[in-house]
């Protein structure tokens, strides 16, 4: 069953006008009016603006009114006082659009702002964010400064049993990962149609113009803020979400898929099988097809479910493309994936068509069933399900033009609230990936040395772990943080700004993750962010660079590459080929005029996604039409 919509339709929205100095001087002057009211005044002009909220058309001064209001909550709640900058991003979000803050500029508490003009509406509001850490912690957040205000403030949580998550569902505001939005949306279409209930009856509902079903998750979708909106709409947009038929299960069957893998560690590159160099897709030759068909056994002959060639295809992916400790983990017998985005595992995650089996075989764990997808949504397509949608992310500028274009959502670039202090060193480019550790790992020695924190993000837990093994003989302590140790995630990123502490993580520690740093270690230089590799999206690449010189505050960031990392390799193979003939210096490194050739490989990926994500809208928007038709 396929629910997908018109993307650019819904997120299709007037442009965000510009607020001028009046405005926010006018929210100052009614938080200065609130400071002296008690909570339970604050409770009754909150329940006075719920009224007001109501009417098809807000009046600007019941926005400024109610602005005020969770400002002055917040500053009791947590002693903050909303500068310039987020009163102006509250703004925007609160009338539609996205907005780029630069990190470290406070997006948890701006996320208030809308969302409590939103909740105002009595229609509720969503906060979605990228990961379980960011919501619980954001919710707890919102908590404290809505109570205040008469407001209730929902957390949805993927292990929560559904009457604790249509509570959650029933609050004037509800955080979660938007991903468990999408899925909890998919359960209830299941529920309905267990009920003999058809999607338009749903639609219907979420309208409000029939009463739900007692057993539904969700209310209707009325108005959603998203944070990290880019990553949402633009990175993940061709990973739709799918709910699959039951539990997963041992499969009864596995010797097609071991046969597979053995038959594909017999082929020879070329003579028997090819690669697409952009798309990584494995194809056989005429040959390889042969020789398949010739090490089919009877026994997996009668357990094929598909052509034999397929599974073939699939277990090359494996074997070739598909790397542990890269894209996934081995823990209890089991392939768990890994999130190329945020760096964490998926437990509840597969790949489909036979691609999850064929890695199974290849990491020699036992062999799960394969799920029968019954329900699937593109995240932006869910999004689309709501009446007004905003987002905030720290890296809009570079997916600007996409977005505008794709969705309709004008975006405005803020100001910090204080210049960036940030000294960006020039990347520098090694032959190899050891000479790459080795010279990381000096360079980290000599700032440990002098007492500055550090910060190296990498790409996968392979290399992370391999950066710690190159610092072991050094003496130098480590904080580690990626999917395989995330239990005290919260813990290591509040301690990765200290004097003298040197944290190695994945993009776990990347979009975010707010890492305090005290006067001590801003006399030092401030945190030094070391990036392991470039990303082939420079968002993700700024997202890193972002977690130090925040606010203000002094810092620095250094890229070290090398020829084999996976963006020449997988992206540009035969330019990696080039490279690698250069001959570097004693430490292996090479002349730092290349590290241009990796920027211009970024561009050209990007590109090519970009090219993808327009194809995938397309394809949808024919799907939509072709719906109507019939």
């Amino acid at each position: 069953m396929l629910f997908d919509f018109d993307w650019r339709s819904a997120f299709r929205r007037p442009r965000v006008p510009r607020h001028d100095g009046a405005a926010l001087a006018a929210i100052r002057t009614r938080i200065e009016a609130h400071e002296k009211e008690s909570d339970a005044r604050l409770r009754e002009l909150t329940a006075s603006l719920r009224e007001e909220f109501r009417r098809p058309a807000v009046a600007p001064s019941a926005e400024i009114e109610a602005l005020a209001l969770v400002c002055e909550s917040v500053r009791r709640a947590h002693r903050l006082t909303p500068y310039d900058v987020q009163l102006q991003a509250g703004l925007s979000l609160a009338q539609g659009g996205l907005v780029e803050l630069a990190t470290g500029e406070g997006k948890t508490l701006v996320a208030l702002l809308p969302a409590f003009c939103f909740a105002l509406r009595g229609r509720g509001a969503h906060v979605a964010t990228v990961n379980a850490y960011l919501a619980r912690r954001d919710a707890e957040f919102a908590a404290a400064a809505f109570a205040r205000l008469g407001l209730s403030v929902g957390l949805v949580r993927e292990k929560d049993d559904a009457t604790i998550k249509r509570r959650a569902y029933g609050c004037d505001v509800t955080y979660g990962v938007g991903t468990e939005f999408g899925f909890d949306y998919l359960r209830d279409q299941l529920t309905l149609r267990a009920a003999g209930r058809l999607e338009p009856r749903f639609h219907e509902i979420l309208l409000g113009n029939a009463p739900p079903l007692p057993q539904l998750l969700q209310r209707e979708h009325a108005f959603a803020v998203i944070d990290e909106a880019d990553s949402v709409l633009i990175d993940e947009a061709r990973s739709p979400l799918i709910i699959a038929a039951g539990a997963k299960q041992i499969c009864a069957t596995p010797e097609v898929y071991r046969l597979a893998d053995q038959v594909a560690g017999a082929l020879c590159y070329e003579e028997d099988f090819k690669r697409e160099e952009r798309t990584a897709v494995f194809t056989l030759t005429e040959a390889g097809e042969k020789k398949a068909l010739n090490l089919l056994t009877d026994e997996a002959l009668g357990q094929l479910r598909r052509l034999w060639p397929h599974y073939i295809e699939q277990a090359l992916l494996a074997r070739h493309l598909f790397r542990r400790d890269v894209h996934y983990v081995v823990a209890d017998d089991k392939v768990t994936i890994v999130d190329e985005f945020t760096g964490r595992l998926c437990p509840d995650r597969t790949w489909r068509s036979g691609l999850h089996q064929a890695v199974e075989a290849r990491a020699g764990v036992t062999i799960s069933e394969e799920n029968c997808s019954e329900a699937t949504i593109s995240r932006p397509a869910y999004f689309q399900l709501y009446d007004r949608v905003c987002g905030m992310t720290g890296t809009a500028m570079e997916a600007s033009a996409e977005i505008r274009q794709a969705y309709g959502l004008a975006s405005t670039v803020l100001a910090p609230h204080r210049p960036c202090r940030r000294v960006l060193l020039a990347d520098r480019v090694f032959a190899t990936k050891a000479a790459k550790l080795a010279a990381a790992a000096r360079e980290i020695a000599e700032r440990y040395a002098a007492g500055q924190p550090v910060l190296i993000g990498t790409r996968t837990i392979e290399n992370s772990e391999a950066l710690v093994a190159a610092l072991a003989p050094l003496g130098i302590p480590v904080r580690l943080l990626n999917a395989k140790q995330d239990a005290g995630e919260a813990a290591i990123i509040a301690q990765a700004g200290q004097p003298g502490t040197i944290t190695i993580a994945t993009n776990m520690a990347g979009r975010g993750a707010h890492i305090p740093v005290p006067e001590e270690s801003q006399q030092l230089g401030g945190l030094h962010v070391i990036g392991l590799e470039r990303h082939e999206s420079a968002r993700i690449d700024r997202q890193l660079i972002g977690r130090g010189a925040r606010q203000g505050q002094p810092g620095s960031a250094q890229f070290f590459v090398s020829v084999e990392d996976a963006l020449l390799q997988l992206h540009a193979p035969e330019l990696a080929t080039r490279l690698a003939s250069q001959i570097p210096d004693k430490n292996g490194e090479l002349p730092a005029r290349m590290a241009a050739t990796f920027r211009r490989v970024q561009r050209r990926v990007e590109t090519e996604d970009r090219v993808q994500r327009r194809a995938l809208a397309a394809h949808h928007r024919w799907v939509n039409e072709l719906k109507q038709a019939l």
